[in-house]
């Protein structure tokens, strides 16, 4: 290769650099073009009247907003009026659809009462029925002051009903301690079959009590146990 060839490629007809230098100006201009290029907007244009029914619109749902009860489910919100019914002294634990629809307690919250009760459930006081599910904090403070629970067995007066009759303590017959069984002695508080044993043992091995007080000698029989048997304790002279 000759030396100078590398020159042949850095060479350009005129043609060639008339081409070269408008591409440069393309270029240049390409770039400085958009810093002197404003783009103008225009103020958008505002139609009174849509406004003003627009924002009579969004006053009557503030105003809603106010005066309504909102529900939420899931994502999205609702709003709920509340409902006032008649207040009257009632018993959650045995009153009727009808009658919590009366005191003006939602269809959902009654169906929850209602399962609540179907499943076993009972509410022992007043405050209980907080524990509804859905049931508003506003309503369980109206309802409650008007609960009255029932408690069997008890009366209006929360006095106790005679449904069973009254305790009797009973009584128990003396025991002769010179002809009494070990059955029989077995029946006196904190004799056992072991003392039980002992006593009628110890009675034949001396053929007869004389006194209620001999009975105290019987071994292992304390002392505590022994005054609290003797008013049950009898005995008759033996023979």
């Amino acid at each position: 290769m000759a030396p100078n060839a590398w020159k042949d490629y850095f060479t350009f007809t005129k043609s060639e650099r008339i081409s070269v230098y408008i591409l440069l100006c393309i270029i240049i201009a390409s770039i400085i073009l958009p810093y002197f290029y404003r783009k103008q907007f225009r103020d958008p244009v505002t139609d009174p009247a849509l406004q003003e029914q627009l924002n009579a619109l969004l006053k009557e749902d503030s105003v809603g907003n106010d005066n309504n009860n909102i529900v939420s489910t899931g994502q999205q919100t609702f709003q709920q009026p509340a409902q006032v019914g008649e207040m009257f002294p009632f018993d959650p634990n045995t009153l009727g659809a009808d009658g919590f629809r009366k005191l003006g307690l939602r269809d959902k919250t009654i169906n929850t009462i209602i399962n609540y009760r179907n499943k076993g459930g009972r509410f022992a006081k007043p405050s209980d029925i907080k524990k509804i599910y859905g049931l508003r904090e506003e309503e369980a403070d109206r309802l409650i002051p008007y609960i009255r629970i029932h408690t069997p067995g008890i009366n209006t007066a929360n006095e106790r009903v005679a449904s069973e009759p009254a305790y009797t303590k009973p009584v128990i017959s003396k025991i002769d301690i010179n002809t009494a069984t070990e059955e029989e002695f077995k029946s006196l508080p904190g004799i056992g079959d072991v003392l039980s044993k002992r006593i009628v043992k110890f009675r034949n091995s001396i053929h007869g009590f004389e006194s209620i007080d001999d009975l105290r000698k019987t071994y292992g029989l304390s002392d505590t146990t022994f005054q609290k048997i003797r008013p049950m304790l009898t005995i008759t002279p033996k023979r």
